[in-house]
């Protein structure tokens, strides 16, 4: 376990209590206090030392282990990882990247279901805090669906060039598309 950290947190300040709390632990990391790989105290016993809520203490451990100031074991515990700044900067960055890819892949039609065509990707494992790394694939294979995606629309195009159909997309109809039970009859037949 690490020394013990000075947890105060000054309640008449402005600062949130959870910012003050991260501001300590970062600034323990900084000065050399707690090192890398150094176990951090419980959510109980951090709620209980800085005299917080427990959800505030667990928020403050999100946070943290989101930037990849720490990372949290389960049933061991919380512990110190320490990055530079420049890594949490590139996290960031890869996040917002992401975010980006996934919304554009979002605004695209789902691609048709072909006989015999490709296989679905195998579903992920339960969701982990990624790596650096981690990120930069996750970037770069969102990166090429999307070009893919691009590539298989442009082939589209060409066929519907070539076929000479209006490439004018359907406009939803007004009425739902599932079936409704407006105006059904409904027979009775009870006991």
């Amino acid at each position: 376990m690490a020394p013990k950290l000075d947890l105060a947190v000054d309640r008449r300040s402005d600062t949130p209590l959870g910012t003050q709390l991260a501001d300590r632990i970062r600034a323990a990391l900084s000065d050399g206090t707690i090192g890398p790989g150094d176990r951090l105290p419980s959510v109980r016993e951090l709620a209980a030392d800085a005299g917080v809520n427990v959800n505030t203490a667990r928020a403050l451990y999100a946070r943290l282990e989101a930037e990849g100031v720490v990372r949290s074991e389960q049933g061991r515990g919380t512990f110190a990882t320490g990055p530079s700044r420049g890594d949490a900067a590139t996290r960031r960055e890869l996040r917002r990247q992401i975010a980006q890819l996934e919304a554009a892949l979002a605004r695209l039609p789902p691609p048709p279901t072909l006989a015999g065509g490709r296989r679905e990707p195998a579903g992920r494992a339960a969701p982990s805090l990624l790596s650096t790394d981690d990120l930069g694939a996750v970037r770069d294979e969102l990166f090429a669906r999307l070009r893919e995606l691009e590539a298989q629309r442009d082939a589209v195009l060409r066929r519907l060039e070539h076929l000479e159909v209006d490439e004018t997309v359907r406009q939803p109809s007004p009425r739902r598309d599932t079936p409704s039970l407006a105006g059904a009859r409904i027979r009775w037949v009870g006991a």
